[in-house]
């Protein structure tokens, strides 16, 4: 059996998963400071949970928004901070799953050798 370049894969599908999120993002964005519909926000909201509860997790959303609530940080700063924590996420899992990938290829081609 030859080689699967399971990491490599991994990378690529996370880059492309990155790139669309963001860009799904600042459409929505786009749309929700241009025309300002229902829907547009709703969609915003939802897609600034993902990175905020992943900031949550690692006990830095508080310290975002005390920091925001002061002025420290302006919404640019929250958003490219929201935008980071996306990819970082994303290409974390990316690893997860890849490394999970390589363990099964080498224990079937284990079984193969056996």
């Amino acid at each position: 059996m030859t080689p699967f370049p399971v990491f490599r894969i991994s990378v690529q599908n996370a880059t492309l998963l990155s790139a669309l999120y963001l860009a799904a993002a600042t459409v929505l964005e786009g749309i929700r400071r241009i025309w300002n519909p229902r829907w547009a926000e709703k969609a915003c909201l939802a897609m600034e949970a993902f990175p905020a509860r992943a900031l949550d997790v690692v006990g830095l959303l508080d310290l975002v928004k005390k920091e925001y609530a002061w002025g420290a940080l302006t919404q640019f700063h929250v958003r490219l901070i929201f935008g980071a924590a996306t990819i970082a996420v994303i290409f974390l899992l990316a690893i997860v799953v890849g490394f999970g990938m390589w363990l099964f290829a080498k224990a079937v081609m284990k079984g193969e050798e056996a």
